[in-house]
């Protein structure tokens, strides 16, 4: 899946979609579901990009719907499918609501806002407690070989209004930022 983030972050959105692709079949023939069903949903982003509603729909929204039943002991790894899911809701809430689908685009941003909140206050929870009971702290290091994908504490609906964020974050091409802006402008 990394060559796909490269390739959305150099612009080039149709090779993204394919290594997406192919990233998800890879995963899922080895049984790794959890990064099966994210590179699958950064698929369905590269088509939102793109802007081809109907193509982003028929990844996205199976997707998103196989996104709620990952089952796993790697809690960090649950995160970022969870938070992977809420990107991919705001890039499909995004595109509808710029085709003047406003219902269905209200009704993804919302089941977005509300499970990245739930994320970032069962994230917020688990720091705390781990803080209390004085658990081994990891340093973070900034970088990691697996992903880039925010956790829990790193994303809410609120950044996919800032410019940065969704540049340097997620990665996302000026035309998806363009539909998000307009989505949360209610343009």
């Amino acid at each position: 899946w990394e060559l796909g983030t490269a390739r959305r972050a150099a612009g080039d959105l149709s090779g993204a979609y394919k290594a997406h692709i192919l990233a998800s079949d890879s995963f899922e023939n080895i049984g790794d579901h959890a990064r099966a069903v994210i590179s699958f949903l950064d698929a369905g982003i590269d088509l939102a990009a793109v802007g081809d509603l109907e193509a982003a729909k028929k990844v996205l929204e199976p997707g998103i719907k196989s996104s709620v039943g990952v089952e796993s002991n790697d809690v960090d790894l649950l995160e970022r499918v969870v938070s992977k899911e809420g990107e991919a809701r705001i890039a499909y809430a995004s595109i509808l609501w710029n085709a003047n689908d406003k219902q269905r685009a209200e009704a993804q941003l919302g089941e977005a806002c509300l499970r990245l909140d739930q994320l970032e206050k069962d994230a917020s929870e688990r720091k705390l407690k781990a803080k209390k009971n004085n658990s081994m702290q990891i340093e973070n290091l900034g970088y990691s070989i697996d992903d880039v994908i925010p956790k829990g504490g790193e994303i809410n609906c609120s950044r996919f209004k800032n410019e940065k964020f969704l540049t340097g974050v997620v990665s996302w091409p000026q035309s998806l930022k363009e539909k998000v802006t307009s989505l949360q402008n209610l343009k």
